[in-house]
């Protein structure tokens, strides 16, 4: 990817992260989680062990590493061996604190510490960037001297939680995610089905284009000049790197901005229509309503402030509710 592509997408990044628990394991055990609706993200604050999602490889970890997960996958985290012992997170829960659950393989000494979250990450508001995640990622922050403090600082926090420990947390876990999906992006790792899509200098250029000027008449034709490409050609490898059409991109970034705006402004339901690139704003409405399954003044009304995909606002796993079996949203 082109270095000035490449810094306007992260000049763009924004990121939501909810941290919920914190995961202490003991020596020969495995905390087994379910399927997240959301992409869960695990810290490795102290420790050595490994990540299986589903039926997949032993993905070794580290101390300072970050284990991304993608959505609807279940996995699990610690001893690797034969003989350890699988523990389900649900059954080992209580209340940390702030805000925090704690998850626990038993009683003893702690081998492996982490903290945990939900994340979800969009480029303006517009591209699910965690949307394109396939396979598990593991990045080793170990030698980053950004990162060094900042873990320190995490550990330092869920040794003695109190008021604002969930809020500080998260802070610190923001600070590395940006930090280590620009070491992900500038090493290039091509083969990463995170980036894979972006890797495509020319899909990139129409990407940005989007992005920048949701409200453009975006066509396959203008967005296929954008990438110097014939327009089948482009809209082949669009809908392969991305999994939709261009113009169905088109529309998500729309109303991905639209809900932003709505959340975060004031502004009068006709100004953000038009500013997205709708005519007014009935069609917006409509269109808001067929995406995220409420009227566009409910979503306001709500307070609604993240930018999840449109069928996950229901089931977005905020974090387990000790008192009931199974973990649903809030």
């Amino acid at each position: 990817m082109a270095v000035d592509v490449l810094d306007r997408l992260l000049t763009t990044l924004a990121v939501r992260l909810h941290a919920f628990s914190v995961c202490e394991i003991r020596q020969g055990r495995r905390l087994a989680f379910p399927a997240f609706e959301a992409v869960t993200v695990h810290y490795v604050l102290k420790g050595v062990g490994a990540l299986r999602v589903g039926e997949g490889a032993w993905l070794p970890f580290g101390p300072r590493s970050a284990i991304i997960v993608p959505a609807r996958q279940s996995h699990v985290l610690g001893d690797a061996t034969s003989i350890a012992e699988d523990v389900q997170a649900e059954d080992h829960c209580s209340l940390l604190g702030d805000g925090l659950i704690r998850f626990t393989t038993g009683e003893g000494q702690a081998e492996i510490l982490l903290v945990c979250g939900a994340i979800s990450a969009s480029y303006g508001g517009g591209l699910g960037l965690f949307g394109l995640l396939r396979e598990p990622m593991i990045e080793d922050g170990s030698m980053h001297p950004v990162l060094g403090s900042a873990f320190e600082l995490m550990l330092a926090e869920v040794a003695s939680p109190g008021l604002g420990t969930q809020a500080m947390t998260e802070a610190l876990m923001k600070q590395c995610l940006v930090t280590l999906l620009r070491q992900h992006l500038v090493r290039d790792r091509g083969g990463s089905s995170l980036f894979e899509a972006l890797h495509h200098p020319r899909l990139a250029r129409a990407v940005l284009a989007v992005i920048e000027a949701p409200a453009t008449s975006h066509t396959v034709d203008s967005l296929a000049s954008h990438a110097g490409m014939s327009r089948a050609s482009f809209a082949e490898h669009f809908s392969r790197a991305f999994g939709q059409g261009p113009i169905d991109f088109v529309q998500k970034v729309r109303l991905r901005v639209g809900a932003r705006l709505l959340t975060t402004t004031d502004l009068p339901l006709k100004v953000i229509a038009e500013s997205v690139g709708y005519s007014g704003s009935a069609p917006f409405s409509r269109a808001f309503r067929s995406a995220y399954g409420t009227d566009a003044t409910t979503y306001r009304a709500a307070g609604v402030h993240d930018e999840r995909e449109p069928e996950a606002i229901e089931t977005l796993v905020r974090g387990p509710n000790p008192t009931e079996t199974g973990w649903r949203a809030e």
